[in-house]
């Protein structure tokens, strides 16, 4: 061997670098494990089964409300009083009569929630024949209070004489009449929930001729819910 090649160094192997134990590699993800995937799954079960009990329970609490404190009860109609006003009886080649009928009529609501009430009718009737009508306003009774409508009858005298029995009640001094006051409303209960109401009132009375007051008065009422 010469000289020249024993002082020949061979040339050092590039080093290669590995991962150490310590160190991950960035493109390899590490899969979850089973265990967590079952706690998360357990976690939105919990949520969605505390949020549904939740819904199902204000929603009974709904139900027992309404049916126990705000459960619609029906209104009560009273008829405070009624008058006879402007009475004008005229014997002249004819008889003529004038008369208005004054109705004073509650509306108590008993119920926790308001009730809104539309337009009311008040209608006179002589012997089953309707001589008079008239229209009350709408309103709203609150929580446990009363609705007063007054209402104003204008008599129509063609009708009244047209029936042969007047003139006899006349010169009695007495006239049998009946009234009908019909009003309907609608409760709103959480203001979701809506309850129509219908409340029909009918009264008979005798009104004496002579004083315009009423001699004698009965009435009863019916209610739709």
């Amino acid at each position: 061997m010469s000289a020249e090649q024993e002082h020949i160094t061979p040339l050092a192997t590039a080093a290669v670098d590995h991962p150490t134990s310590d160190e991950k590699d960035p493109s390899i993800t590490t899969p979850t494990p089973p265990s967590s995937r079952r706690r998360r799954r357990r976690r939105c079960l919990i949520c969605c089964g505390s949020c549904t009990a939740l819904v199902v329970v204000i929603a009974i609490v709904l139900v027992i409300i309404t049916v126990t404190v705000y459960k619609v009860k029906e209104p009560v109609m009273t008829m405070n009083s009624v008058s006879i006003k402007n009475l004008n009886l005229s014997l002249g080649s004819s008889l003529n009569i004038n008369m208005t009928v004054v109705a004073d009529v509650s509306v108590k609501n008993p119920n926790a929630a308001f009730f809104r009430f539309g337009e009311s009718t008040t209608a006179l009737y002589y012997r089953a024949r309707e001589v008079g009508v008239a229209y009350g306003p709408p309103g709203t009774a609150g929580a446990r209070k009363t609705f007063r409508i007054n209402v104003t009858i204008d008599v129509m005298a063609d009708r009244l004489l047209s029936d042969p029995s007047v003139i006899g009640d006349l010169a009695a001094g007495k006239l049998d009449v009946t009234t009908s006051t019909k009003v309907g409303g609608r409760a709103k209960i959480f203001l979701i929930i809506k309850r129509h109401v219908d409340v029909m009132m009918n009264c008979s009375m005798t009104m004496a001729v002579s004083n315009q007051s009423i001699l004698a008065q009965s009435c009863n009422q019916r209610v739709w819910l």
